[in-house]
């Protein structure tokens, strides 16, 4: 598993391979498993094909203009945040699953951007009514996907720095 942590890149090129619907569907699988706070449902995800919605988000902010060459994205949402048993570790839980699906997309050698939404106000009511989710939920994330143009877009580059890490 070290090895793809260490290979995850943030890919903003892909090119036109299409990504398979079980492909999408593990993607979504890997962020559902990943750690929440008392276990709590805080995560659902949205999967993204239409090239018209996807231009749409591109404008929410700049890091988001990379989903006009998206071939695919998935949008991590919050499905209601009331009546969640630790609602102040929900932006916690989601980040946590953003990073399940960025790596197994690695593991899949679909290249993946995060694009961060929340807590932005004006870019969360911005893809709320673009996604038309409803007054409960919020989008937290979206993640672009595509095949990488380069084949050379995984590599490792080594971000470990050992005066980083200490003992007590």
């Amino acid at each position: 598993m070290l090895d793809v942590i260490k290979k995850r890149r943030s890919i903003r090129d892909y090119n036109d391979q299409e990504i398979s619907k079980s492909d999408l569907v593990t993607l979504c699988e890997a962020g559902l498993m990943a750690p929440s706070a008392r276990n709590q449902n805080s995560k659902a995800f949205i999967i993204i094909e239409d090239k018209n919605l996807l231009k749409q988000l591109s404008k929410i902010s700049p890091g988001a203009r990379v989903l006009e060459k998206a071939n695919k994205a998935i949008a991590v949402i919050c499905p209601d945040v009331k009546g969640l048993l630790t609602e102040n570790m929900v932006l916690e839980d989601l980040g946590a699953a953003c990073e399940n699906v960025l790596l197994e997309a690695t593991n899949l050698n679909i290249g993946s951007c995060w694009i961060g939404i929340a807590p932005n106000e004006e870019r969360m009511t911005l893809g709320k009514k673009i996604l038309n989710l409803n007054d409960n939920e919020f989008l937290f994330a979206l993640i672009s996907l595509g095949y990488p143009i380069d084949d050379s877009a995984f590599y490792f580059k080594d971000k470990i720095k050992k005066e980083l890490i200490r003992f007590m």
